[in-house]
């Protein structure tokens, strides 16, 4: 039930000739609103104290206000989100204040409500002198409002800010040096929001609690009412507690004075300390959350009724054009609609809109009838419904035209019954004074009209000259379930440029109007000023097929352009997912820490793309026994192959990338992404005209210093820590790097994180093969706190593309990574952080997909942010990315403990692959180790240990690693086994030897496994199997032998090998081997089957003998 009938008394002329004496001031003196000047908080970039004072609200009894909310509903009260507290916070009583440079001060408040969803704030006392900046944001600094300036300001001192997410908030006042007056910030209601209306969650979930069976304006159904969809907007009322739905509406002078229709029992408390949310509305038909800052604060009630249920509001500034507010057209005629439309924001949620395609019906309000005929009744939704919180939201008719305004009813997505609207034609002139009708405000003229259309301010002159047609739509990036789709942002005259775009997809091919409205919609895409370059990932394709694009663009008059060019591209095949190991059973002593890893690996044999997600479930671990962290794996093999620089780099192998978040890597560095709930977020300050040009490019070797080369060094003025030394100026790469060091030689080809070869000590947002000669600028510019770098335009080597990103390094050592516009193919680049030594660092990507515009990406070695719950990425075929777990069995009972580690993946195959992971935690010890050793014999390792005592002892697998340059990962492979000796107290000695290995670091531990299949790990031993230092040819063995022996010999170098063997006469019997060799120890089988008993000699010569040249004699007895 959205509302019930409550009576209401009208006011006398007098109020009317009061009112318009009021509302002559408001437009001739200076108002205010909650508008703001955007900016940044002072305090994000500065290098001072973050520790300021915290207030804490009284608990909120959350139970006893929802069953408080169980009993208004059906007195039909407005929808109530938050609880107002009377505070008494100001400047002089309240929060820390900081000196700055210059004069400047800083004063910061911490309000903290415990478990508020929102917190909005009400001012008894408002002022601010000139110069100064008010801003508020949440404690992950996600979500700011302000800045709050002079314009701000009101004759009476009344102020109330906006909603905030969470529930810590902090009030930051900035103050220049040598104002007029100090500013009076004086707070007098927090509002603890209870109900998460306006909470940030998946797209496949809806927002606030409003029903399933709501409709997002921005779907395309909405697309014909996307006029009357800016009119629409919510109300914070009563202490901006409670919400309700209202509508801006013109008036016959047509003079965009700021009317704004909502309903009679909405009005409550001060509405001069209302404000009026605009736009809070998914960008598209996704459940995407939408902005809480296009609202104006402050209202004047104008005129209402209870018989009709109208309150008719003026705003006391009007919204800027940047908000693209609609006035609703209306009619005043008792006539009902064929078909009807509502527009509201039911529980709160996001902007929504129900369709009704029967004819309204005149009626009482059945709900609590006491006027025949006051109001219009929606039998019942055919589209969408409305719920508490809709109470004021207009209902147009077929012409679009405002009748009415939500009073209540029964609808819901679970109940399929009436709704009543409060009749515009009643609320027209049934009142006996202005203060209880419309007309006199709507008409002030009295002409006698009962019908108006609506009216923007800045819409023009209607036209029909549609949108220019695309004609460089390009398909890039493919993937096993995606392509990419890039173009310039079409041009258009009419009001706003290119309004929406309708991009089509079809494995047909699409060549008329008939074939592309049969095509696959993609939407979500919102059109960019024109010459803009513009992309878009088409995703949820099947595997290996071929797709048709097109794109049609639409203006604010509904004109269509003609159909773009028509790309084709072709999608991936299907990957296929290994999982190695596909158990894990671990035993632990008390107190003990274990690293286990799991590999994921793309092992198709086609090109292909694994996207993957990995969770926990049915986890019965003690808290913080187990973390998880993803991990890139060094593809070997990628970093042999380097290409040419005129080679087609989609020749380039294909890599992996990780998502959201990462880290930390050994020095403690871990990064985070703003597509991430608690992510960094993006804003972009553009520097291309307030920054230096870097024009003083060196070339690293014969190409042009742009294209292989770097500008620099240039100075940040502060020292920057990176990796724990101090950095006090930086090189820019045009290769899209920044290093520390002036590189030796051409870097255009990029390389996996971390590697020993050169470059070093980098900082890649995007390291490809880059070329800003013909196209693109690179500014930089040094702040107090802050170095920005700026790449603009620049394109890809042989000129294409457009790239526009930065990098910004702050003085406290965090880096930030922002992406505007990354018009390219993107799957061929390195974006990740490594240090001086080649032996540390953090690669998001390489080679894949990840970059997309307006993402930002921090890094840093002190994070404040919550770990991610969720783990994914992308990884080509050949690729393989690592789940690393740590246990800690630290104070924890003996016992049996498990979880499943559950990888979903696009494999068709193999979509959910459970990896069982159980951990047995025992203070018996089956076996006492009590030495375990390993020693390099020429190409062998040799292992030996011995056990005090063996309990249940099956035996000892021995595990081996190879210690690549990423000494992050270790992927233990099964080397043999030794048996155990079941229950003893002798002491036992063993021995293993790892034969044939080449030159390398490896690392071993024994798996002891007992007789009923539990575990345990030793700890590990690490041995470096050396290349011999000299050459040598050893004796064969056996010797005498038949059929067959063995030959041995070894290289200090890489070399080419040739090893003969020879009959007494001297005469060539077989060539064994001939080729080039790596240096090591190395042996090759000669089997003499074909050969007759005798002496034969055989003869090795490295490179052709100029090395290395010996001969041996061998007997071969039958």
């Amino acid at each position: 039930m959205k509302r019930f009938y409550s009576s209401f008394e009208s006011t006398s002329q007098l109020f009317y000739t009061f009112l318009a004496v009021i509302l002559l001031g408001l437009f001739t003196s200076s108002s205010f609103a909650q508008i703001s000047e955007g900016g940044i908080p002072y305090s994000f970039n500065a290098n001072i104290n973050q520790q300021v004072e915290r207030v804490t609200m009284p608990a909120v009894n959350v139970a006893a206000l929802l069953a408080e909310d169980e009993i208004e509903q059906s007195k039909g009260l407005p929808y109530r989100f938050g609880f107002p507290m009377d505070v008494n916070y100001n400047l002089n009583n309240s929060g820390t204040w900081t000196n700055l440079p210059g004069g400047a001060k800083l004063w910061r408040l911490n309000i903290f409500s415990s478990g508020a969803t929102t917190i909005n704030l009400i001012y008894n006392d408002f002022w601010l002198p000139q110069g100064s900046k008010f801003y508020i944001y949440n404690q992950n600094q996600s979500e700011v409002i302000g800045a709050f300036t002079t314009r701000n300001n009101n004759e009476n001192g009344q102020f109330a800010t906006g909603l905030v997410r969470g529930e810590s908030v902090i009030l930051e006042y900035y103050e220049p040096a040598n104002v007029e007056a100090p500013g009076i910030i004086s707070i007098s209601t927090v509002i603890h929001g209870y109900k998460d209306v306006f909470k940030k969650i998946e797209e496949t979930d809806g927002f606030g609690s409003s029903g399933s069976c709501n409709n997002n304006v921005n779907c395309p159904e909405g697309a014909p009412w996307a006029n009357q969809i800016r009119s629409a907007a919510m109300i914070l009322t009563a202490s901006n507690s409670r919400l309700c739905s209202g509508s801006m509406v013109n008036n016959m002078r047509q003079d965009l004075t700021p009317y704004f229709l909502t309903a009679n029992h909405c009005w409550s408390g001060t509405p001069a300390t209302w404000i009026i949310m605009f736009n809070y509305q998914s960008p598209n038909c996704n459940n995407i959350d939408g902005p809480l800052n296009y609202t104006v604060q402050g209202t004047t009630t104008i005129a209402k009724n209870a018989d009709s249920d109208f309150a008719l509001l003026l705003l006391n500034t009007a919204p800027p054009d940047t908000y693209m507010v609609h006035f609703n057209g209306w009619s005043a005629e008792d006539v009902a609609s064929t078909s009807s439309v509502g527009i509201h924001h039911p529980s709160g949620d996001i902007k929504k809109i129900s369709w009704d395609n029967d004819p309204s019906s005149s009626a009482d309000y059945e709900p609590s009838p006491y006027l025949p005929n006051s109001h219009w009744k929606i039998t019942m939704w055919d589209d969408g419904t409305t719920e508490p919180g809709s109470s004021g939201s207009p209902l147009f008719d077929q012409n679009k035209r405002l009748i009415g305004q939500l009073h209540g009813g029964w609808a819901s997505c679970t109940s399929l019954t009436a709704d009543y609207y409060g009749k515009f034609a009643m609320s027209w002139n049934r009142g006996s004074t202005p203060a209880t009708r419309l007309k006199d405000w709507l008409d002030p003229d009295n002409t006698g009209a009962l019908i108006l259309d609506g009216w923007d301010p800045t819409i023009g002159d209607p036209d029909t000259v549609a949108p220019t047609t695309i004609i460089d739509l390009a398909v890039v990036d493919p993937t096993s379930n995606s392509l990419t789709l890039n173009w310039t942002a079409p041009m258009d005259s009419s009001f706003g440029g290119v309004k929406v775009y309708d991009i089509r997809y079809s494995v047909q091919p699409i060549n008329d109007s008939v074939s592309f409205y049969s095509a696959a919609q993609f939407s979500g895409i919102v059109p960019d000023t024109a010459g803009a370059a513009q992309n878009a990932v088409v995703d949820q394709l099947s595997f290996n097929s071929t797709y048709y694009f097109a794109i049609r663009s639409r203006d604010f008059w509904n004109n269509w352009s003609e159909i773009s060019n028509v790309p084709t591209g072709t999608t991936l095949s299907a990957p296929q997912l290994d999982v190695s190991p596909d158990s894990l059973h671990l035993t632990l002593d008390s107190a003990a820490t274990m690293i286990e890893t799991i590999l994921l690996s793309n092992i198709s044999a086609n090109p292909s793309t694994l996207t993957y997600t990995v969770g926990l479930d049915n986890n019965v671990y003690p808290s913080n026994s187990v973390s998880v962290k993803l991990l890139p794996v060094m593809n070997e093999s990628s970093n042999l192959i380097e290409l040419d620089k005129n080679e087609n780099p989609l020749k380039e192998p294909r890599g992996m990338s990780i998502e959201g978040s990462g880290g930390p890597d050994l020095f403690g560095y871990k990064w985070i992404d703003s597509d991430e709930p608690n992510g960094p977020t993006y804003i972009w300050d553009d520097i291309s005209t307030t920054g230096t040009l870097a024009t003083n490019w060196v070339a690293t070797g014969s190409f042009d210093p742009k294209d292989e080369g770097v500008a620099g060094p240039y100075s940040f003025g502060f020292n920057f820590k990176y990796y724990g030394n101090i950095k006090t100026q930086v090189y820019i790469s045009s290769n899209g790097l920044l290093v520390f060091d002036m590189p030796a030689a051409n870097i255009y080809t990029n390389a996996q994180i971390p590697g020993s070869s050169a470059p070093n000590d980098f900082i890649a947002p995007f390291w490809d093969d880059l070329d800003g000669t013909t196209q693109g600028t690179v500014h930089y510019k040094a702040e107090v706190d802050k170095f920005i770098v700026q790449f603009t335009n620049w394109q890809k080597y042989s000129a294409t593309s457009s790239l526009t990103f930065q990098i910004v390094l702050y003085a406290n050592g965090r880096i930030m990574f922002y992406y505007n516009n990354m018009n390219a193919t993107l799957t061929s680049a390195t974006v990740g952080i490594e240090n001086n030594a080649g032996n540390d660092g953090l690669q998001i990507a390489y080679n894949a997909a990840y970059v997309h515009n307006g993402l930002a990406v921090k890094f840093a070695a002190d994070p404040e942010w919550l770990a991610s719950n969720t783990l994914g990425g992308m990884i080509y075929n050949g690729n393989s990315a690592a789940i690393e777990l740590t246990f800690n069995s630290e104070d924890y009972p003996e016992g049996e403990y498990s979880m499943d580690v559950i990888v979903n993946s696009n494999d068709p195959s193999s979509p959910e692959i459970i990896i069982p992971v159980r951990m047995t935690v025992s203070y018996i010890v089956p076996v006492e180790l009590a030495s375990f050793t390993v020693e390099q014999v020429k190409n062998e390792a040799v292992l030996r240990w011995t056990s005090a005592t063996e309990t249940n002892n099956s035996g000892f697998e021995i595990e081996k690693a190879i210690i690549s340059a990423d000494k992050n990962i270790k992927q233990f492979q099964s080397a043999g086994f030794v048996k155990g000796n079941g229950t003893t107290t002798e002491t036992v000695s063993y021995s293993f030897t790892d034969k044939n290995l080449n030159v390398g670091r490896y690392v071993y531990r024994l798996k002891q496994i007992d007789l009923d299949g539990t575990m345990e790990y030793s700890p590990e031993v690490e041995v470096e199997i050396t290349a011999p230092d000299v050459f040598a040819l050893y004796q064969n063995y056996p010797n005498p032998f038949n059929p067959s022996t063995t030959i041995e010999f070894s290289l200090p170098v890489k070399a080419d090998v040739n090893l003969s063997i020879y009959n007494t006469l001297g005469e060539l019997v077989t060539s064994l081997n001939a080729g080039l060799m790596e240096a090591g120890y190395h042996q090759i089988k000669f089997d003499a089957s074909r050969y007759t008993s005798g002496t034969y000699i055989y003869r090795i010569k490295v490179n052709g003998g100029k090395l290395f040249s010996e001969s041996k004699k061998m007997l071969l007895l039958k």
